[in-house]
């Protein structure tokens, strides 16, 4: 092997391995890439803003079948709970339904958080 301007010289074998990586690679020098256009219409497919609906993040909320209805007669509004927010709210709570028929629980109300007299309700919702 005879040693040539840039260095020792390579056995034909040596060469095609050395070459055997960089087969998808252009040579320095040659033309600048294809560039193609790319369609700026809508997008074409069965689903085309399936995937970005799946990975948004946002998640539709769907409203609780049965709620809890309070009503407050201290500040006159009426606020619909949810299973926890109902047992959080009923946790200490008074029902005397002779002493007060309009509004026989005594509880905070969840809307001026003050303890006042209430009227409760069941507030159902059809499934579906």
């Amino acid at each position: 092997m005879s040693a040539g301007p840039s260095g020792p010289a390579r056995s034909p074998r040596a060469q095609q391995r050395a070459s055997a990586g960089f087969d998808r690679l252009r040579p320095r020098g040659s033309r600048p890439p294809v560039v193609t256009p790319t369609p700026s219409g809508p997008a074409v497919g069965r689903d085309a803003h399936g995937k970005r609906a799946l990975y948004s993040g946002l998640r539709p909320t769907t409203p609780p079948n049965t709620s809890l209805r309070v009503e407050c007669s201290r500040c006159g509004q009426t606020s619909l709970l949810g299973a926890w927010q109902a047992l959080r709210a009923l946790t200490p709570s008074v029902h005397l339904p002779l002493v007060h028929p309009r509004h026989p629980s005594l509880l905070r109300c969840p809307t001026c958080r003050r303890v006042s007299w209430v009227r409760l309700g069941l507030h159902l919702r059809p499934a579906g």
